[in-house]
């Protein structure tokens, strides 16, 4: 072998070593051999920037849960809690599908605190083989235009024994009364107005006594009648207070809070262990601080029954499909049976309606 030959052998093996040995951090590549190219880590680094805004977006509008307040945004965003919800679950499953492992343990954790808010609401502890001894209804007649066939044939189907109607009208009892309700409820008492949403109506299969009309603004802080009253049924006596706060539009969430805070009080003063039940449109849902202090050491028929996400407004007349639950029907010393929602042409919102088995007298 030739000293040319070695020579020639030996620079060949140089250059081999030299190919395999590590290079420097030059644009493009990395050590081991994967690359990583600028554009590609820019595009991980704007989708972590899009994540964590989003998730940011999404957690402080489901923290407005708990921030008791009148300011006309803030009472709106209330209601979104079920899209924060299933937001977060979207973001969720996007942030695995795009492997940004760093970002999904924030993701995920606050997924998890938000469907552990809304889990109660899944929940039933109703009793559906108890008996019916009560059912009763509330229906929000959007300013007396509801559709009075439809109403009544849902108050025939559910076999309701008391009907709360707000927004009453007088055009709206004359169509209910064609209808028939005037054959079906033998008993009737509240206001009902003619060209606004203050009227309230409770008809009843049972006699009613009346406690209070529930007429004085200055002490329901709303314009609405709110009666209240006994419904004297075969199994035992039953109180009733009918409720519409003012709905919070713009300029009026101080007044609906005010209502809020009426009704709160009304609870709070009852006296002994009657049977009570608040029906109506309380234009509000558990998402508003106000309406949870409300409905503290009461069942909500629906939540009771675990519906989960009830929707009862809007209805006709918006381009918004429904969303938010705004009607209820919060009982004390009742069992809930069951309960349900009807939905009726001509009117905003739908009806509720839970059947209550009364405690041994």
């Amino acid at each position: 072998m030739t000293v040319q030959e070695v020579d020639g052998g030996t620079a060949r093996a140089d250059a081999h070593r030299a190919d395999r040995a590590p290079q420097g951090d030059t644009p493009g590549s990395s050590r081991g051999g994967r690359h990583e190219f600028p554009g590609r880590r820019g595009r991980r680094l704007w989708l972590d920037v899009v994540i964590g805004v989003l998730l940011l977006v999404l957690v402080a509008v489901g923290a407005l849960r708990w921030y008791d307040s009148t300011a006309y945004l803030v009472v709106v965003l209330q209601t979104a809690g079920p899209f924060v919800v299933v937001g977060l679950g979207l973001l969720a499953v996007a942030t695995l599908v795009l492997r940004r492992w760093r970002m999904l343990i924030p993701v995920v954790v606050a997924f998890v605190v938000a469907a552990t808010v809304a889990a109660p609401a899944f929940r039933a502890t109703s009793s559906p083989k108890a008996s019916r001894d009560l059912t009763v209804m509330s229906a929000n007649t959007w300013i007396g235009s509801a559709n009075a066939g439809q109403l009544m044939d849902a108050v025939r189907f559910h076999d309701v024994d008391v009907l709360v109607v707000t927004e009453a009208t007088p055009a709206i009892m004359r169509r209910l009364d064609a209808e028939g309700a005037s054959d079906y409820f033998t008993h009737r008492e509240g206001i009902a107005r003619a060209s606004t949403f203050t009227g309230t109506m409770i008809l009843s299969r049972y006699p009613l006594s009346v406690r209070n009309p529930g007429t004085d603004a200055a002490v329901e802080a709303t314009q609405s009648v709110q009666p209240e009253v006994d419904v004297t049924a075969p199994e035992g006596t039953v109180r009733l207070k009918a409720a519409h706060p003012t709905a919070p539009l713009q300029g009026d969430t101080a007044q609906w809070r005010a209502g809020l805070s009426a009704l709160q009080a009304w609870k709070e003063h009852l006296a002994g262990d009657q049977p009570v039940v608040m029906a109506g449109d309380f234009n509000a849902s558990f998402g508003h601080p106000g309406f949870r202090d409300l409905a503290e050491g009461l069942d909500d028929a629906q939540r009771t029954d675990g519906q989960g996400w009830v929707r009862t407004w809007p209805f006709a007349g918006n381009r918004l499909p429904p969303f938010v639950q705004l009607d209820h029907l919060l009982s004390r010393r009742l069992t809930v049976v069951a309960a349900g929602q009807v939905a009726f042409n001509r009117a905003d919102h739908a009806a509720v309606w839970a059947s209550y088995h009364l405690p041994a007298r």
